[in-house]
């Protein structure tokens, strides 16, 4: 089996671990990745919407990068920076880039919609800049 294939059975499953809120912990992250970038960008993630889960729509390889589109499904519970929880539910979209070597992800870049996203929150443009 060639190596991109290998790493997208690899993505398959850190993406099912990752959905398991349970599985968001250090330690357990710590399994996966020796990205820290990544690791605080989880922690953060979940505490600002506990329980989500995404959902992989596309993901290409190629020698030992791995790019996945995602939908996350979310509910905002907790604080996202300084905005209160809303208590809102949506769906997002995102796409992340992972370099993997020896099945771990080394290297993370993510690209999302955070307009999108603040819009979905129903945070108005103002709210944003008052303390």
């Amino acid at each position: 089996m060639d190596q991109a294939k290998k790493n997208k059975q690899f993505m398959m499953r850190y993406a099912n671990a990752m959905n398991n809120e349970k599985n968001r912990n250090r330690e357990f992250i710590e399994q996966w990745t020796t990205d820290q970038k990544l690791v605080e960008h989880i922690l953060f993630f979940d505490q600002a919407f506990p329980g989500y889960t995404g959902e992989i729509e596309e993901m290409t390889a190629e020698g030992n990068k791995v790019i996945m589109k995602m939908r996350m499904k979310c509910k905002h519970e907790g604080y996202l920076g300084n905005i209160a929880p809303t208590h809102r539910e949506f769906e997002v979209s995102a796409v992340a880039g992972y370099e993997i070597d020896n099945e771990k992800i080394v290297r993370t870049w993510l690209i999302s919609d955070q307009l999108d996203l603040m819009k979905l929150l129903g945070l108005e443009k103002d709210s944003l800049t008052k303390p």
